[in-house]
Formats: structure tokens, C-alpha cells, sequence
């Protein structure tokens, strides 16, 4: 059973879909005359190449559930003895369905030895800790639960061994549509087949994952037909919705930013944000601020117009405004009237402006104008009256719930950024490093929001351009200054020549 190269493709690198649409794919699949048969060789194959990149010697043990992600398993299994590699099948439970039996059969056929877990536990951890390449394929995108007896006990073999770990389709304990059990396999390796999931691009499911390699397993692309996706993967084409600047423009054309910002002891705030709109493209910028804090900006940026903070209702025209960054608590006795009075515009609410707004909640909901919310998991805590603990533990659902029930635009930053719209769409970034992990870099990406919203850009690409371009700038200047030597300052320069 000698690997072939695939003839298509047919691999969707820009959504993903829950656990509940995969079973439709498959059953699609099925419609347009491609069998579970031919599904589970591909897999098999898909995983095979991945070894044999990744570890060209040594004994491998295969992992094997009952079920089709088993099946997977003797796949690659029969496929890597074929090639000569030392194999050991340690099987949970015997293959239930009959294509998971006709690659079992396969491997055994090629005198392949299938060890039983229930049977022979010691052998079967001292096959695992002597090996070189795990594949684990107990469990895939179906998984919910507890892990439990033997295969807790198999999941604790796997990941206390020195092995390299592949993972079919999911790390078995890992929940498809996020989450995952306590001993869950973590990965080295994770070849997801055909379609990404929700725990193959976001935390903290995506922790346990390892490298994650897309693997089209001849999937047509008519099977997709009927299927909305649960979200979108971010690429270089969200950065198209910018638009491109006409050469008959003037600053106008650009549109007018206000920006609500800064206080005496977080100048710095203010000065990241200002940059991050105008190196974004903003025809003008507006800071409104109290006097000491504008003496300060005016020694350090020159293209602003400086608005002193008198009534908080500012008289000039503006066709985005952006509050929050650096201000303190000081204008909290006036904030909830500006935010009210702002139609026809969007608000971009940042930092302090949405500590305000979680203790004024009903805010939101009396706003006219569409509104984009930045919080870091703390400040999203806040919000939802949930912990941090609970917020990262269920990041796409906390920004798509809030951003449907607010009806705003909801970015909660953190690695593998999730933006949510006000209908549920959601979209994940997968780009970014720890380089961003830094105060002021949440008030850079504020400031680049706030721009492109200010240029016309709609709220939802607005958001999802300036996570994109503010996570890419990140990873490009890490790999000139490393991940620790990055500041903030330098982020806007970047970003304006990823967006151009």
C-alpha cells in the first residue's frame, strides 16, 4: 500500500468548522462519491508523510482507538511497515467500524504486531516510553468528556514519554470546538485533516496542538457546498480591505479621527495611539486631552491638532472617535453623555473607556453609532462579570456572545487575537508573538482601529485589518530584535509599511 500523491488540493486554509459541520463534510464527501474508505487512506497517508519528515528513524508506536480516528492509525500504521519502519499497534479497544477493521486487517496482514492495551499495559508502556515517533489516534474531532481509565492511562504514557508526538486530526482529550480534558495529549505534531477547527487555531485548546499541518485527505470541493463556516483564519488578503488611497486626495479624504487619550502619569499611552493611527493613514488626527498632558504630547508629535479637554463636547467635525487610552478614571462624570451623543460615527473604546463602560454597561446599549470594543482578557472579565480564568478558557465564545448581545464590534486581544462581529461572525489572527506582550502595544492597536475606521473603513474589516497588520508588524520586527527587544514605539512604522 505504497503512499500516492495527492491529485487535488481540496483543502480550506482560511475558515474553520465545528465538530457538528466536520460530520456534515464527511457525509458530504460520501454524496459526491468519495467513501470513508478512501477518507481514512488519505489520513493515513497525510500522517505517514509527516513521520517519515520529521523522525526518518527509529520505532514508532501507533496509538489506535476504536473508532474512524483508529482507523487513521492503522492507516499510517500498515503504510509506515510497508516502508520498513518498526511498528507497534497498541490498540484501546478492537476497530469498530469496517473501514477502521479493513486497515487493521492491512497492517496485519504485513505481519504487523497489534499489542491490547487491557491485555498488556506493561509492554504496552515500555513499547511507548522505547520509541522514538507516537502517533496518537485515539480520539478526533467527536471527542467530549473525560478522559478516563485505560485511556487516561494511555494519554499519560504518551505525554510523559520523550517520544515525538503526532497527533491524528486532534490530540485525543482535546475538544474540537474548543476546550479539552484534563490529561489531554499534547502534541508535537497535530495533521488536521482537510479543514481547520476551532481548537486548531485558538487557545487554549490550540496549546496542546503543537505544529499544525492542514492535510487534504480528497475532500471535493462541492462538498462544501451547503456548509457555512464557524469562522474565519485571518491571511495577507484582509489587508486588500484597507483600500487603496487615490492619488486625487487630500487630508480630507482620509477622514478626521478624534482621539479622547492620555493623562499626566500615561502620556505614553497617548503618544503609541497617536502614532499607530497616523502611521495607519488618518487624514488628521485630533487629541483631545487635559493641558499638562497636551504640553507633553506637543514636544513630541507634530501632526496632531491639540483639543483641550473643556466640556467634553468637542466642536469640531470627526468621522471616528476613539476614547480610553491612558485616561484614568478622570472623566468618567462625563464620558457616558460623550459616547451617548455620537451617531452616524464609529467608537472605538480602548483601555480605561472600557473600564467605564463595565461599570456603566447600559452605555452600550444607549450608543447610536457602531461601536468597537478592545480588551485584553482582564478588561473582557470586567465586562462579562466572569474571571479571567473563564474568559481565556472560552475566548470565541465570551466575544461572539458579547458582540451579538451589544451589538458591536468585540476584538479580544491576546495571542491568536478573536474579533466578532455584531451577527456572530468571528475571525481568528494567526499571526503574532510574544513580542506584543507589552504595555503600549494595546494602545498602538487602538490607534490603528480607530484610523481605519476613520478612513471609512467598516467597522468589522477596521478591526480585523488593524489586528492582522499590528500582530504581522510584531513578528517582522521580532525577527530583527528578537521577541524581548521589540518596544511598542516601534510598531506604527512598521505597520505602515504592511499596510502601505
Amino acid at each position: 500500500m505504497t503512499p500516492r500523491t495527492p491529485e487535488t488540493s481540496m483543502i480550506w486554509d482560511s475558515i474553520y468548522l465545528t465538530a457538528e459541520q466536520m460530520k456534515l463534510l464527511d457525509t458530504a464527501a460520501g454524496r459526491f462519491g468519495v467513501s470513508e474508505k478512501e477518507l481514512m487512506r488519505s489520513a493515513g497517508e497525510a500522517i505517514y508523510r509527516e513521520v517519515i519528515a520529521a523522525v526518518p528513524d527509529g520505532d514508532i508506536a501507533v496509538v489506535c482507538g476504536s473508532g474512524n480516528n483508529g482507523g487513521d492509525g492503522y492507516a499510517a500504521a500498515a503504510m509506515l511497515a510497508e516502508g520498513g519502519r518498526s511498528v507497534t499497534v497498541i490498540a484501546s479497544a478492537p476497530p469498530r467500524g469496517e473501514s477502521s477493521r479493513f486497515f487493521a486487517e492491512r497492517y496485519a496482514s504485513m505481519g504487523g504486531e497489534t499489542l491490547h492495551y487491557a491485555d498488556s499495559p506493561m509492554q504496552c508502556a515500555d513499547v511507548i516510553a522505547d520509541s522514538a515517533v507516537v502517533i496518537d489516534a485515539l480520539f478526533g474531532f467527536s471527542f467530549r468528556g473525560q478522559l478516563s481509565g485505560d485511556y487516561a492511562e494511555l494519554t499519560e504514557l504518551i505525554n510523559g514519554s520523550d517520544a515525538f508526538v503526532v497527533s491524528a486530526d486532534m490530540p485525543s482529550g482535546v475538544y474540537a470546538d474548543g476546550g479539552y480534558a484534563d490529561g489531554c495529549v499534547s502534541a508535537d505534531v497535530t495533521c488536521t485533516f482537510s479543514v481547520n477547527k476551532p481548537a486548531t487555531v485558538s487557545y487554549p485548546a490550540y496549546g496542546f496542538c503543537g505544529r499544525v499541518v492542514l492535510c487534504d485527505i480528497g475532500v471535493p470541493e462541492e462538498a462544501m457546498t451547503d456548509i457555512c463556516s464557524a469562522g474565519a483564519i485571518l491571511t495577507d488578503d484582509v489587508l486588500g480591505f484597507a483600500g487603496k488611497r487615490p492619488d486625487n486626495s487630500n487630508k480630507g479624504t482620509f477622514g478626521t479621527l478624534l482621539s479622547i487619550c492620555g493623562s499626566p502619569n500615561m502620556t505614553g499611552a497617548a503618544y503609541l495611539s497617536a502614532m499607530g493611527a497616523l502611521r495607519s493613514g488618518v487624514g488628521l488626527l485630533m487629541i483631545m486631552s487635559d493641558s499638562e498632558t497636551l504640553g507633553v504630547l506637543k514636544n513630541r508629535l507634530s501632526e496632531p491638532v491639540f483639543v483641550p479637554f473643556l466640556s467634553g463636547k468637542p466642536s469640531r467635525r470627526y468621522t471616528a472617535l476613539l476614547v480610553g487610552c491612558g485616561i484614568g478614571r478622570v472623566y468618567d462624570n462625563v464620558l457616558g453623555d460623550i459616547l451617548r451623543e455620537q451617531q452616524r460615527i464609529t467608537t472605538i473604546i480602548d483601555a480605561d473607556g472600557i473600564n467605564y463602560i463595565a461599570s456603566h454597561i447600559n452605555v452600550l446599549t444607549e450608543m447610536q453609532g457602531d461601536i468597537i470594543l478592545t480588551p485584553h482578557p482582564g478588561e473582557m472579565a470586567r465586562l462579562t462579570g466572569r474571571t479571567v480564568d473563564y474568559v481565556n478558557a472560552n475566548r470565541e465564545e465570551c466575544a461572539r456572545s458579547f458582540a451579538m448581545e451589544f451589538r458591536c464590534v468585540l476584538v479580544l486581544k491576546g495571542n491568536r487575537t478573536v474579533i466578532a462581529s455584531p451577527t456572530g461572525q468571528v475571525s481568528i489572527c494567526p499571526v503574532g508573538c510574544s513580542a506584543l506582550a507589552k504595555g503600549g502595544s494595546g494602545d498602538v492597536l487602538a490607534g490603528v482601529i480607530a484610523s481605519l475606521a476613520a478612513q471609512g473603513v467598516s467597522p468589522y474589516q477596521a478591526a480585523c485589518v488593524g489586528v492582522y497588520a499590528h500582530a504581522l508588524a510584531g513578528d517582522r520586527l521580532a525577527a530583527v530584535w528578537g521577541e524581548r527587544g521589540v518596544l511598542p514605539h516601534d510598531l506604527p512604522r512598521e505597520i505602515g509599511r504592511i499596510l502601505g
